[in-house]
């Protein structure tokens, strides 16, 4: 594979990744999960699959409300708009595929609408990111390298606005992208910056699991094996997630098999090395 295909590719990769963790619980006219669920590492994968289709079905619902609320205008329109645009890329990341499309296309359009009306509102610029991040992965690998600047862009813009939306979100998202996107100035890529990001999400949402496990991925590509282990301790014992109330029972499943490989690499402090194009953690500083 030649190495311009193989970093478009990656690009896609670190769009996907960056996105497992992005939003936050609905709330108020939004789903529950099912009292029922039982919300832990040793639940059977099918009530987690079910508590999954409700809260989809639930979130849908949701959707069709503020689509109907649409028309009202007032102070209430920018709030209608934001659950819009937040609940469009909910549905589009959990629920059936084949309509994830033109939920996300939908939801950048709110978004948009959102960022023109309210400019210095953060979450325009957020959910605009976000949508378009979802839309570049589906578009395939041309278009996710084209979009990444812009995308950073926005989110850059939501960092200036508030950190602290949807759980640390905008540093969660950011400290992925600089992690697993091609170095500069193909692309995003700066283990500094990616290292910086996930340490301030931490710190502001330090009851996200996401927010430790993509730390801890970072730390171990840098070879910070001591610290990589205990951010992975954290996210066990971390009880929230940005998409789903459940969700951080995957991120636990995954911090389980990390811990292993940290025991495995224990005394071998030198950055994971694989065959794909240079990324963050070997990027050279920029000129």
């Amino acid at each position: 594979m030649r190495p311009a295909v193989s970093s478009r590719l990656l690009v896609c990769a670190a769009l996907a990744l960056a996105l497992g963790g992005c939003t936050h619980a609905l709330k108020n006219k939004g789903p529950n999960p099912p009292e029922s669920t039982d919300c832990s590492m040793s639940a059977a994968p099918e009530i987690l699959l079910q508590s999954r289709t409700v809260y989809v079905q639930e979130a849908d619902r949701t959707l069709a409300y503020y689509e109907k609320a649409m028309s009202e205008n007032g102070d209430s329109r920018y709030v209608t708009l934001i659950q819009l645009a937040r609940l469009c890329f909910v549905t589009g990341q959990l629920g059936e595929k084949s309509e994830s499309e033109r939920r996300f296309l939908k939801g950048r359009s709110y978004a948009e609408i959102l960022c023109r009306e309210q400019p210095d509102r953060v979450e325009g610029h957020y959910w605009l990111a976000l949508n378009s991040a979802c839309l570049a992965e589906i578009e395939g690998a041309g278009a996710a390298l084209r979009s990444l600047s812009g995308i950073v862009e926005q989110l850059e813009k939501a960092q200036a606005i508030d950190e602290t939306y949807d759980q640390a979100g905008v540093h969660r998202v950011l400290g992925r992208i600089c992690c697993k996107a091609p170095c500069w100035p193909l692309s995003e890529g700066d283990m500094a910056k990616s290292l910086q990001h996930l340490q301030a999400a931490v710190e502001l949402a330090p009851g996200n699991s996401t927010n430790h496990l993509y730390l801890a991925e970072t730390l171990m590509e840098l070879g910070e094996i001591t610290a990589a282990r205990q951010e992975l301790k954290r996210v066990l014992s971390s009880t929230q997630h940005a998409i789903w109330p459940c969700g951080f029972v995957d991120d636990q499943r995954q911090a389980v098999r990390l811990i292993q490989e940290c025991e495995e690499s224990a005394g071998s402090p030198t950055p994971r090395q694989n065959n794909a194009p240079t990324t963050g953690g070997q990027c050279l500083p920029k000129q």
